[in-house]
C-alpha cells in the first residue's frame, strides 16, 4: 500500500499562514468595530470610528436605526432624510448635539417643552392640539396631563421626554460658551446666564455667568469658547 508523504510545514510558511491569518483577523475587527458618531463640518460628512476621525466616502450606520448619507442627510429608520446643520454631532445612541448646545433625541417623540406638549416626528416639531394616543396606550392632553392606561394621571414636566411607544428618554441639558456668552439648554428650551448671575441645573450642576462652572461632586471648571458641555436633564419619573 502506497503511502503519501506530507511535506513539513517550513519555518517560513508557518510565519506566511499565521501573518495571513492575523491580517484577516485585524481586517474584520476593523470591520466589526462600531461608528461612534458622525460629524457634519465645512460642509464635509466625517464619522468617528476607534477615537479616530475620517471623511466618510460611502453611506454608512450609526447605531442601529441611523443611515448617514454623504450628501449631508440622515434617516432614522425608514422616515423621511434630513439635513445635517453645520457642527452637527450624531451619537450612535441617536443623540444629535448641535454647534448652538441643543441636545435632541432623533426618535419620534412627544416633549414637553415652553409648558406645552410638542409632537417631534421626523425632526418637526408640532405643539399638541388634541389628544394624543401612545402605543402603550397611554394618553397625552393638551394641557399636559398624562392619563397611563390604569387611568392613573399625571402631568409631564418641563423637558421631559417620552417615546411614541410610551417608555421615558433620557433628558440631556447642555451647557456652552458662544460669543463670550454663556448658553445653556435646560429642561428643553435655550436660555443665556448674564454676567453676575447663577443657575442651578436639574443634576445639582451650578453654572454661572463668567464661565465657570461647579458640579454637584465640587468639582470646578471653565468653559472654553465653543465647547459644549451635556449634563443630565430632568430625571424622568418611575412608571
Amino acid at each position: 500500500m502506497l503511502m503519501k508523504t506530507i511535506s513539513p510545514v517550513t519555518p517560513r510558511l508557518w510565519f506566511l499562514l499565521v501573518g495571513t491569518l492575523l491580517a484577516a483577523s485585524l481586517v474584520r475587527a476593523a470591520e466589526d468595530q462600531l461608528i461612534e458618531r458622525a460629524l457634519f463640518k465645512a460642509g464635509k460628512v466625517l464619522y468617528v470610528q476607534g477615537g479616530r476621525t475620517s471623511e466618510a466616502t460611502n453611506d454608512f450606520a450609526v447605531g442601529k436605526n441611523i443611515s448617514v448619507f454623504t450628501n449631508g442627510t440622515f434617516v432614522v429608520l425608514n422616515g423621511r432624510a434630513r439635513p445635517f446643520r453645520e457642527g452637527d454631532a450624531l451619537s450612535a445612541d441617536g443623540t444629535l448635539i448641535g454647534a448652538d448646545g441643543s441636545i435632541v433625541p432623533v426618535a419620534d417623540h412627544i416633549i414637553m417643552k415652553n409648558g406645552k406638549p410638542t409632537l417631534v416626528l421626523n425632526g418637526e416639531s408640532t405643539v399638541l392640539t388634541k389628544l394624543y394616543h401612545l402605543a402603550d396606550g397611554t394618553s397625552i392632553l393638551p394641557d399636559a396631563t398624562v392619563i397611563a392606561p390604569g387611568g392613573l394621571r399625571s402631568r409631564l414636566l418641563d423637558g421631559e421626554l417620552r417615546r411614541l411607544d410610551g417608555t421615558s428618554l433620557a433628558v440631556k441639558d447642555s451647557i456652552s460658551l458662544q460669543g463670550g456668552k454663556v448658553v445653556l439648554q435646560k429642561d428643553g428650551s435655550p436660555m443665556t446666564v448674564q454676567p453676575g448671575q447663577s443657575v442651578m441645573m436639574s443634576d445639582g450642576t451650578k453654572v454661572f455667568g463668567n464661565g465657570t462652572v461647579l458640579k454637584a461632586d465640587g468639582t470646578r471648571l471653565t468653559l472654553k469658547e465653543g465647547e459644549i458641555l451635556p449634563v443630565e436633564g430632568v430625571v424622568p419619573r418611575k412608571r
